[in-house]
């Protein structure tokens, strides 16, 4: 029996490595697509934070602090100064056409009224729809601003022998741990990389396993062949698959350690292991699917909608806390937030090892079951051939014919019809529940009052009051409050100086240290807006500090409520349209093409176009109007611009669909080859990382995609109400691209033969 099994482990083994060497897109998929899909991420964030970010100043002053203003602009690192307009209109448009992020209004007076504290402050207006930028900039500005006036307030403090020019404001010290530079490449790429890697592991997988299949000879020759050594089988055909996304991501995290100089302040080989476990539990997964409906572009379509899913609610981003009672249990229910949490407490708060047993035990959880489910399906059942009617209309003629042939195979062809309407619809209603909380709620917080006096207690019911901090726990011990942040057991310890009252009674320096998790940078930003207006706001009630922070308001423009759900789903699902078009539109090339049609006539051209045009634009219909009828997101721009908006996205979509089937040999490989991409073209958006900031080669790469013309325009029409004229850039460039693409796919399918062998 030994024998046997080890005879069918090898024999599997081999035939599976045979068949990666011989199959030239598997190849790709498991070489070429993670190795660009790492530079390529890692070359997007390698800038690490975002600098020069885009600013104005309309300076109504011109006085010495708003020349001091101006000064600490152009010294400071993170913005830039790029305009000066004359008053708030023009600053306004500038912001509606995407030249800058934020804006200074320097008001008549102003240094007068930084004395006074009276009713005319300087005014810092930020985007609030490029939600990360924005804050980003506002941070900046307010940290000039607040600089330029306490230098103006210690002069004329000192010019007049004022007793308390001594005074000092709080020092309130912000610290990320493991991520003290607050870096995206710290941040983004380790939740990115092995999410991407996943989502190529479970392609192969369900390609590989999902190939015997496709014909009851097939599948029953294989089945006779193993026996009941079935399980040895399906392991070894897997286990190719898995050892080399596995080395892609050891590779990848020593490059992160070794190259880049991140350190790993926890367990290397517990990391490691949870990597391992990782890339099983998604062959498992995949190999479940595929098991379950016998059909791979089927179990791709599932596959993608959970795995794409992980990033989003993984807890990375906005804290899962806030979440519904839905996107709790699907949080959970994910592998790979579990996963996440692994390599969150041992690479960057250095947990104890003891700290990871629970995630190890829910990931162990994960390769059971999946594994128990396919061997009993494998077990149990035989295949079922595809009906061929779906493919009943491949023969066609002229443009009306094209044309109708096309949205019935989108209808009668099951995979495509789940990727091109069903697929949108799940989307819109399934991913917005990760963000509908809006923004971090009730964040826990330790406490550290080492001062013990009616200040301290004072600032920490100001804490407690504020809508993102809930004080958990209040104790003289920093040590214990440090250990439990690199436990997860909250979210930010806050320790009060000693003596930090009389301090500042004293005009000394009083101090509160803040140390936040570095693993959870949009956590980390609303809590430190948060503690840092509950500290000052406790010391300016005490009147204890300066008040030239009252000088200055803060108003988000666009998204008012800097709701991430606000933020960031409009930019989501200008992706999901594209993608699921682009995926519809390959794949009908590529069921064309398995049935020996390489060439296409121009009326057959235009016909098929026509129909996945309609297919993009209805999609898009849905989109634009219903989903955001239905869950308010901003659509305030003028309609007729929207829809000639819509047309040009959905003619530059579809064009570039039919392109890229141009390449496939049959309806399986786009979903196998492009499933990854959704991800890295939601970064490159700008989202979390300005553009700006991101290597030229990247940003032009992405250019190919509408989706990058089509986030900015959107945003501008729907978002911040640019008019037409503000509009025409954008119109134009969304234009030529369409024209590009619908050209390109008319040369690959119209006027140039193809000599690609035919799979069936």
């Amino acid at each position: 029996m030994m024998n046997n099994n080890n005879s069918n482990f090898s024999s599997s083994f081999h035939d599976e490595i045979n068949f990666i060497y011989h199959d030239r897109y598997m190849k790709i998929l498991l070489f070429i697509v993670p190795a660009f899909l790492i530079v390529f991420v890692c070359a997007m964030f390698s800038n690490g934070v975002s600098e020069k970010i885009p600013v104005a100043v309309v300076d109504y002053d011109h006085s010495a602090l708003s020349r001091k203003i101006i000064s600490n602009i152009d010294a400071s690192k993170g913005i830039q100064l790029i305009a000066m307009p004359d008053n708030v209109e023009q600053a306004q448009h500038l912001m509606r056409s995407m030249d800058v992020n934020a804006f200074v209004e320097i008001p008549r007076g102003a240094t007068a009224t930084s004395f006074r504290h009276d009713d005319n402050p300087i005014v810092i207006r930020y985007n609030g729809q490029f939600l990360s930028t924005g804050n980003a900039a506002f941070v900046a500005l307010q940290s000039v601003v607040s600089d330029a006036l306490q230098s103006l307030n210690n002069r004329v403090q000192v010019g007049m022998e004022h007793k308390n020019a001594a005074a000092s404001p709080l020092n309130i010290q912000i610290l990320n741990v493991s991520n003290p530079q607050n870096s995206y490449e710290r941040f983004l790429i380790p939740i990115a990389v092995p999410v991407l890697m996943c989502i190529i592991l479970s392609s192969a997988v369900i390609c590989a396993i999902g190939r015997f299949f496709e014909t009851k000879e097939l599948y029953n020759q294989w089945t006779r062949r193993s026996k009941r050594y079935l399980a040895v089988a399906v392991i070894a055909r897997v286990l190719p698959y898995i050892t080399i996304i596995f080395i892609w991501n050891l590779l990848y995290n020593a490059w992160q350690t070794v190259i880049r100089g991140w350190p790993i302040f926890g367990s290397a080989w517990v990391l490691i292991l949870a990597i391992f476990l990782l890339c099983v539990l998604t062959a498992c997964i995949g190999v479940m699917f595929v098991s379950i409906t016998r059909n791979i572009l089927t179990a791709l379509s599932i596959s993608t909608v959970y795995a794409s899913a992980a990033l989003t609610y993984s807890d990375g981003t906005l804290s899962i806390l806030n979440a519904n009672g839905w996107a709790n249990f699907w949080s959970n229910f994910q592998p790979f937030t579990h996963y996440y949490r692994i390599q969150l407490e041992q690479v960057n708060l250095g947990s104890d090892i003891a700290t990871s047993f629970h995630q190890f035990a829910i990931l162990s959880l994960y390769i059971i079951i999946p594994s128990l489910v396919v061997f009993f399906l494998l077990g149990k059942h035989k295949t079922k051939e595809l009906p061929k009617k779906h493919y009943e209309n491949i023969n066609f003629d002229g443009f009306k014919q094209s044309f109708f042939s096309t949205l019935l195979s989108i209808k009668r062809c099951q995979p495509i019809f789940s990727t091109a309407i069903i697929s949108l619809i799940i989307y819109s209603l399934f991913y917005p529940s990760a963000y509908e909380a809006q923004v971090n709620l009730k964040l826990p917080v330790t406490v550290v009052d080492l001062d013990q006096s009616s200040l301290s207690r004072s600032l920490i019911r100001n804490l407690q009051s504020t809508r993102e901090i809930d004080v958990i726990h209040v104790g003289t011990s920093a040590t214990n409050a440090l250990n439990s942040l690199r436990n997860r057991e909250n979210s930010a310890v806050i320790i009060i100086d000693d003596d930090f009252k009389n301090n500042l009674v004293r005009g000394e320096v009083g101090g509160v240290n803040v140390h936040l998790s570095g693993g959870y940078m949009a956590v980390a930003a609303d809590l430190r807006k948060a503690i840092s207006s509950a500290i000052s706001a406790a010391a300016d009630v005490n009147r204890l500090v300066p008040k030239s922070s009252n000088s200055i308001i803060s108003l988000p423009l666009y998204n008012l409520t800097l709701g991430y759900e606000t933020f960031i789903m409009p930019l989501v699902f200008i992706i999901i349209l594209q993608q699921t078009l682009i995926f519809s539109s390959s794949m009908l090339i590529g069921l064309r093409k398995s049935f020996g049609l390489f060439k296409l006539n121009l009326s057959q051209f235009t016909g098929t176009f026509a129909g996945l045009f309609m297919v993009g634009f209805v999609g898009a219909i849905f989109v634009f109007g219903w989903v955001y009828y239905l869950k308010g997101y901003p659509n305030e721009g003028n309609i007729f611009i929207q829809l000639y908006m819509i047309i040009l996205f959905a003619t530059s979509v579809s064009a570039l669909g039919m392109f890229i089937g141009s390449f496939m040999d049959n309806i399986n490989r786009p979903m196998q080859l492009l499933s990854a991409t959704s991800m890295v073209i939601f970064y490159a958006s700008g989202a979390s990382f300005p553009t700006f900031n991101m290597p030229t080669w990247v940003v032009n790469v992405m250019e190919i995609f509408p989706s990058s013309t089509m986030i900015s325009g959107f945003t501008m029409l729907n978002s911040q109400g640019a008019n037409l004229h503000e509009m025409i850039p954008v119109i134009l460039k969304i234009s030529i691209l369409a024209i590009l693409l619908f050209l390109l796919a008319l040369y690959r399918l119209v006027g140039r033969q193809h000599h690609v062998p035919v799979q069936r």
